[in-house]
């Protein structure tokens, strides 16, 4: 059975539904922003669409979103059910079961489209992240946020998609890629997201972050009531903690000269100069 036909009459209406839940993120992020109407409606097309838009540009086919009304209905669905539903926001756990599932379902038909269209698997993983993830970046990059796909404290979702898209790729490796063992696939990845969800599973943050999380909060709220006394490999001062490899993470205090966002910091290597740029 070639590839692209595993999925067969019911790849439609389920890619209709997936499109459907990736807008309800964007239309959901619209509405929370404050967008009008317009806004809203756009905001849930880039959820909903621009992963699989992006995925056939990569493969240089005519995007299915460009070709079939159906596709700009569920997202516009979406957005008006969004827009106009003042309690939408009360089945919050309705639509992430509904986005976990069209996570699994997204970056399974991604891969098994690309590996129809000759990709290898490790590109053909990649692009099925892309149409899992894709359009939730794009929406969050619309409405001037950091996608929640890049941020350590949100719940897993490049994982599972990885989980999924790998899962094919190994399966078509194998020669054992078949409607159920597809099937298999997206599920394992639904599942991988609703437990990250369940236990608040998250991917870990940088080695520079986790040692500067690991300061003592006790030392900040005294630092103008005496010198702090620094912890096991580094040298505190008010405005830098500088570990004993050379390193320097500079974060913003009361009256320090290094304006940044409170979720920022900078990193001066060895060598580097302590004063900051001007």
């Amino acid at each position: 059975m070639p590839v692209l036909n595993l999925v067969g009459p019911a790849q439609y209406p389920l890619e209709c539904a997936g499109v459907f839940a990736f807008a309800l993120s964007g239309a959901l992020l619209a509405v929370g922003k404050d967008f009008d109407f317009f806004g809203t409606v756009i905001l849930a097309g880039a959820a909903g669409l621009g992963g699989g838009l992006f995925r056939d540009l990569v493969l240089g086919v005519r995007p299915v979103a460009f070709t079939d009304v159906g596709f700009y209905a569920a997202s516009a669905a979406a957005a008006l059910i969004v827009f106009f539903w003042t309690d939408i926001r009360s089945y919050d756990r309705a639509w992430a079961v509904f986005d976990a599932a069209a996570l699994g379902l997204a970056s399974t038909t991604g891969t098994i489209k690309s590996l129809g269209h000759g990709l290898e698997p490790a590109p053909a993983i990649a692009l099925g992240i892309c149409t899992a993830a894709g359009g939730g970046c794009l929406s969050s990059l619309l409405a001037h946020e950091v996608p929640a796909v890049l941020r350590w404290d949100r719940d897993l979702y490049v994982l599972p998609a990885f989980v999924g898209a790998g899962a094919v790729a190994a399966l078509y490796s194998a020669h054992l890629l078949s409607v159920s063992s597809a099937i298999g696939a997206a599920f394992l990845a639904f599942v991988l997201r609703m437990l990250s969800m369940r236990y608040k599973w998250r991917t870990p943050r940088s080695r520079s972050w986790r040692r500067l999380a690991a300061y003592p909060a006790a030392h900040q709220g005294r630092r103008h009531a005496a010198k702090p006394r620094p912890t096991a490999g580094t040298v505190a001062t008010p405005a830098r903690l500088m570990p004993r490899d050379g390193t320097t993470l500079l974060r913003p205090e009361n009256g320090g000269h290094i304006p940044m966002p409170e979720d920022t910091m900078r990193i001066r290597m060895p060598g580097a100069p302590l004063s900051p740029p001007q």
